[in-house]
């Protein structure tokens, strides 16, 4: 009951200041919202189990650890962990598969998940409609090729009809007949994915022409896997059982060539969780640092309502002294004033998981060019609203305990008889040191978002061998479209043919390999003079077309071009790190070397050399490299390169007329301009740098604003002292430096301690993000000068009023 009438009480002592209170409020749900969202992210992708799968807390993941998280495994090794171990339940494998799919009508591209029987039952999966695909469906010996859809993909080429169910659906041109319809609630197992069909993994042979050794090759390492554990069986054991049977399978089939991958590689057991245990380490990191910048604004918002409710507490002297003349104990005006804390900081609580749930969805939309559509899906559920719960207690403790613990920290003589000066003297030395501690976070967050710019400006002078601009790309992968090797070969050509009968297209290239997607590829070693075997392993991509004028790569010899054909002379364009290696002047042209292993080895004649670049991504050490021509190295999953002038739409309505004169069962590719792609290798800098920005200016507003009512309430509290220095003789402008000095010296002292934190989070984000440098300085000094100004100007505006003070005023005032 008292703990009621203190809210009550207090709220009408809110409702009393409106200004107070929303500026309060706005300030605290800021910085709760941001940390509130950022948190709904990370517990989306790391802390807690997927959404949609039934007793998920059993659920793991399983790979080889080879040093770089979990990776692929084979099939027979699958197949002999499954059959042997004895910690799980069952066992699950899936392989991520693009489809063209149509019922027809025009096709469209589509993810789906390739999985083993055990899939479903795995993940306790229910059917909405018929079945889920079982052990049977999965049978080598079973040909049936049947699927199930996922809600979404059920309404979006089915329309939602319930008796879909035994009807056809083309899939790669093949007919599948679907047996059931997934849970709405179920997106599979892996958050930032959500296929729209699952088939039977030994399908793999019916949608793609691309060996039958994948089944029976321990060397063939192309699925992904995960398992339920038994009732009471930890990761540890299932992962020593498992670690057994991994040596046990190494002795029993050793390698074979020393290059090959390792037997011994090791395998690891982790829970399944929104992404793959493989991205968590850097993400988590990544995470980490964004929960600093945003914690910072927290704080600033903190320190920032401190300042004030301390201000506000000064004013209500007289009230406090009241209440202990009446018997009041200090405890009890604590718990008043924190009451009122709280209120406040339920306040912004409440808005601030609004601003969440708005930022959640702004998060959703993001769509990055990736080879898969990225969907992620942002719940604000329990644990969000525990732990906003939890910011705002702890926040209620940040800002209201110091107040409260200063305000009742007196006499009711004290508190009655004081004077402005007397006030002035005890109180401003808090205030002044929280006003310090916003103007170093502050600066630590100005700091931050000057370094992420400055990377990303560094970023866009980095030499990447290629001209990006006024070029787009568009996947031309023929793997789902059933092709054989062949008619892929003339479908490609004849796609360049066509390209170049476009009105306002300049070049048009094919590549196997988007630059600066994060991918690579090798089909081996290089063997030549002066070399060790295996010493040097470039990387490669396959091109054709006019790949390397419509990347704008200049190219000293000659580039690959339409007579390099299947059964002719294999050539390759190489870089000038690779051409250094084989020819100790550079000049390489014409040599000869042999590339490959196995019956893959080839000799190849070097005909052009390319200037180095970046490939894989922008924080690639200088590295050999190498360019294949396609037909040669003949490969149905190609990007297609076009340089035109033409804008996206207009391009893309072309493109797709192409594509229809040349196979109508095609689906229309995405367009995105090349530059997108290469940002994308970007993306994290740019969204710290756009979170430490925003955050930023907020801190510096609010930084700026303490300042202000700080010098502001200086100048009142001295007003008589003022009057009389004035009287006896000293000048406006005087006193005007005198109260600027003061400013300024806080704000040096708050400059001086964060730019020593902002040393500190500037060498963690070296350490994590590309581009960052600890040694910046134009990032340290224009965060000081902009900071600096905007704490001079805050000083200024109250400040003038010393200037215009009439002595005979001042000495009257009370």
């Amino acid at each position: 009951m008292n703990l009621f009438n203190d809210l009550r009480f207090g709220l009408r002592q809110l409702l009393a200041r409106p200004g107070f209170t929303l500026a309060a409020v706005l300030s605290l749900a800021i910085g709760i919202g941001a940390n509130a969202a950022l948190f709904a992210v990370v517990n989306t992708l790391l802390l807690s189990p997927v959404a949609g799968i039934g007793a998920p807390r059993g659920v793991v993941e399983v790979g080889r650890t080879t040093g770089h998280g979990f990776d692929t495994l084979s099939y027979p090794d699958f197949r002999d962990y499954a059959a042997n171990a004895k910690s799980f339940d069952g066992m699950f494998a899936y392989s991520l598969q693009a489809l063209n799919v149509s019922r027809g009508d025009e096709p469209q591209r589509a993810l789906a998940f390739l999985v083993s029987g055990e899939y479903f039952p795995v993940l306790q999966a229910h059917a909405l409609r018929g079945r889920l695909l079982g052990a049977a469906d999965d049978d080598e010996s079973n040909p049936q090729p049947v699927a199930v859809a996922s809600y979404a993909a059920w309404q979006k080429y089915f329309g939602g009809d319930e008796g879909a169910i035994g009807k056809d659906v083309s899939v790669n041109g093949r007919h599948f007949t679907l047996i059931g319809v997934a849970q709405p609630e179920f997106h599979g197992h892996v958050a930032v994915l959500s296929p729209d069909f699952y088939l039977p993994l030994h399908q793999r042979r019916t949608l793609r022409d691309d060996g039958q050794d994948l089944f029976s090759s321990r060397r063939s390492l192309w699925l992904l896997a995960g398992g339920r554990l038994k009732q009471g069986v930890g990761i540890e054991a299932a992962q020593a059982e498992l670690s057994t049977i991994a040596r046990r399978l190494a002795a029993a089939y050793p390698d074979t060539k020393p290059d090959g991958p390792p037997r011994d590689a090791g395998i690891g057991i982790a829970s399944l969780r929104g992404v793959p245990e493989s991205v968590r380490g850097p993400l988590g990191a990544f995470s980490a640092l964004l929960f600093v910048l945003i914690g910072a604004i927290l704080l600033v918002a903190c320190v920032n309502v401190a300042g004030m409710l301390i201000a506000r507490g000064e004013s209500r002297r007289h009230e406090i002294a009241m209440r202990f003349v009446l018997g009041a104990s200090r405890g009890r005006v604590i718990r008043q004033l924190l009451a009122e804390s709280l209120l406040l900081a339920l306040a912004a609580g409440a808005i601030g998981l609004l601003l969440a749930r708005w930022g959640s969805a702004l998060i959703v939309l993001i769509d990055p060019p990736a080879p898969f559509p990225i969907k992620l899906d942002v719940a604000l559920g329990m644990p969000v609203i525990l732990f906003a719960l939890g910011l705002t207690l702890l926040t209620t403790l940040l800002f209201g305990l110091m107040p409260a613990l200063r305000v009742s920290n007196r006499t009711p003589r004290q508190s009655g008889a004081m004077s402005s000066g007397q006030i002035a003297g005890r109180g401003s030395r808090l205030r002044e040191g929280l006003v310090v501690a916003q103007i170093a976070l502050t600066l630590v967050l100005l700091v931050s978002a000057g370094l992420f710019l400055r990377a990303l400006q560094r970023a866009a002078t980095i030499n990447v061998g290629f001209d990006a601009q006024h070029v787009y790309v568009a996947d031309f992968d023929l793997n789902p479209s059933g092709y054989a090797a062949d008619k892929r070969a003339k479908l490609q050509q004849r796609l360049l043919d066509g390209m170049t009968t476009l009105g306002g297209v300049q070049s048009a290239g094919l590549a196997a390999v988007v630059p600066l997607n994060f991918s690579n590829m090798s089909y081996g070693c290089v063997q030549a003079s002066g070399l060790q075997e295996h010493e040097l392993c470039p990387n490669t991509n396959l091109v054709a077309g006019d790949f390397f004028a419509t990347l704008g790569m200049q190219v000293r010899g000659r580039a690959i071009d339409g007579t390099d054909v299947h059964g002719g002379r294999d050539v390759v364009v190489i870089n000038e790190t690779l051409a250094q290696r084989l020819a100790s002047d550079g000049d390489a042209l014409g040599r000869s070397f042999v590339y490959g292993e196995d019956k893959e080895k080839r000799t190849l004649t070097v005909v052009g050399i390319v200037p180095d670049g970046k490939y894989a991504s922008l924080s690639d050490e200088v590295q050999p490299f190498m360019f294949m021509p396609l037909a040669q190295w003949p490969s149905a999953s190609t990007t297609l390169f076009v340089r035109t002038g033409l804008g996206v739409e207009e391009f893309a309505a072309q493109l797709r007329a192409q594509l229809r004169a040349l196979d109508a069962s095609l689906p229309m590719p995405q367009v995105h301009p090349l530059q997108d792609v290469v940002a994308l290798s970007l993306l994290p800098q740019r969204i710290a740098g756009m979170i430490a920005g925003v955050l930023g200016a907020v801190g510096l507003l609010l930084a700026a604003l303490g300042l202000y009512g700080l010098i502001a309430y200086h100048v009142a509290s001295r007003t008589r002292e003022f009057g009389v220095k004035l009287a006896i003789g000293a000048t406006p402008a005087r006193l005007l430096g005198e109260v600027l000095s003061r400013g300024a010296w806080l704000c040096g002292i708050g400059l001086l301690a964060g730019g020593a934190v902002a040393c500190g989070l500037a060498a963690l984000m070296s350490s994590l993000l590309f581009g960052v440098q600890l040694g910046d300085l134009l990032a340290f000094a224009a965060a000081g000068i902009v900071l600096g100004a905007v704490a001079l100007l805050a000083c200024y505006l109250p400040a003038r009023r010393v200037a215009k003070l009439q002595p005979t005023v001042a000495l009257r005032y009370e």
